[in-house]
């Protein structure tokens, strides 16, 4: 891959000005210990849009984590703008894939999916944004996040009788407003703009990369305060362990259909499961359909643990109802310190359309963790190992942790 000489010159910049943020020391680490044509290489190609992260000094090129901001809070005025119409009768707000319909912020697949093409595709590197970049990365963070409006006019008539006792019919107009957010993940992107499986595989590195730069607003770590208020509502005298954890998520594999919205606390076999049930749950592709009655990924979490004996009343201070109370409720750990009962995420809460969770049950003998999930690929729960399904955050319930295992 060629360097250009701008890239060259600006190499000893960017390093200089990484040292001042807090955010940028481990790009310099990366510098030090690296040679620096590896370095330049990567100036030159998609990796480089983190190192656009800060600026360089000159006017012209805006950190990217600015432009983010700004876009970000564009969007968020959008959607208020639309939210406050007086006009309205009714205002639906649906946010496509969040499962507690929370709006997602996906400036990581758009910074991510915005390198490749700019670099692959127009063979410009991005270590600076220059205005002309920066306009182009609009382009396609408005491509990403769509705000789509749709006005529903409904008329009836109501009969209405006066002071003197003469009856009327009046046509009575209402107006319902349903706002649909789609934020569009990066392989929803390569898709529409027909990425070869070079740039595919590319992409996938980025956004595998891009997770360590871009800060985002998430709880990694609980206090000791935080876990012993949690474990505050478990029932007293409660022992759980592991192997009943695992024991309740295999009694489920192959049995339960997978169900946008999902949840159950029942004991043991919900009747539920299986019988036609209309969707109600909004933000999938499913919402308003007849389909046999299940779980999601984190209704059979909750269900799981709710068969070791909490106490259901308090489920959702313990292990929660929904991705992101279970991701709250439990604390960072690293992959070499998983065993049976931890859970594994997606991705960090409101950052990518369709978040995803299941239990560890093991690990093979490959030293891949295997995973128990409710899933829609397979319409059921199954096994499969993390890498298998791109789960790469592991989290370990605060119900589970003891003194020695805080943080």
């Amino acid at each position: 891959m060629a360097v250009d000489p701008l890239t060259i010159a600006k190499v000893a910049t960017t390093i200089g000005k990484l040292g001042t943020d807090k955010n940028g020391r481990w790009i310099i680490l990366t510098a030090v210990l690296t040679p620096l044509i590896l370095v330049l290489l990567i100036l030159s190609s998609p990796f480089a849009i983190f190192f656009s992260l800060f600026s360089d000094g000159n006017s012209e090129n805006i950190p990217v984590q600015t432009i983010m901001q700004e876009l970000q809070n564009d969007l968020i005025k959008k959607i208020e703008l639309e939210e406050n119409d007086s006009k309205m009768d009714t205002i639906k707000t649906i946010v496509v894939g969040s499962e507690d319909n929370t709006l997602i912020d996906n400036s990581i697949q758009v910074l991510s999916f915005f390198s490749v093409i700019n670099t692959t595709k127009e063979g410009q590197q991005v270590a600076y944004l220059d205005n002309k970049s920066k306009q182009k990365l609009e382009n396609i963070f408005w491509e990403m996040n769509i705000i789509k409006v749709d006005i529903d006019k409904k008329t009836h008539t109501k009969t209405v009788t006066n002071r003197q006792g003469i009856s009327s019919v009046k046509t009575i107009t209402t107006y319902h407003k349903t706002i649909t957010i789609n934020s569009l993940t990066e392989e929803e992107m390569a898709i529409q703009y027909g990425f070869s499986q070079e740039q595919k595989k590319i992409l996938k590195e980025v956004i595998l990369s891009s997770d360590l730069i871009m800060p985002v607003a998430a709880n990694t770590y609980l206090s000791k305060s935080d876990i012993e208020n949690i474990k505050s509502f478990l029932p007293p005298n409660l022992s759980i362990e592991r192997k009943f954890i695992v024991k309740n998520a295999l009694s489920l594999v192959g049995k339960v259909n997978y169900f946008w919205g999902g949840k159950s606390l029942a004991d043991g076999w919900d009747d539920r499961w299986g019988i036609p049930t209309k969707v109600t749950s909004v933000g999938s592709s499913t919402t308003g359909t007849l389909r046999p009655f299940g779980l999601d990924c984190s209704g059979y979490i909750t269900w799981v643990f709710a068969n070791l004996g909490l106490n259901k009343p308090t489920i959702e201070k313990t292990i929660g109802h929904g991705t992101t109370a279970q991701w709250n409720l439990s604390t960072a750990i690293d992959k070499s310190q998983v065993i049976e009962g931890d859970l594994a995420f997606l991705t960090i809460p409101n950052t990518r359309k369709i978040n995803h969770v299941g239990i560890v049950i093991g690990i093979n003998d490959d030293g891949k963790v295997l995973v128990a999930h409710c899933n829609a690929s397979d319409n059921n729960v199954s096994i499969d190992t993390a890498t298998e399904i791109g789960l790469r955050y592991f989290r370990r319930p605060a119900i589970l942790i003891k003194g020695a295992d805080t943080k």
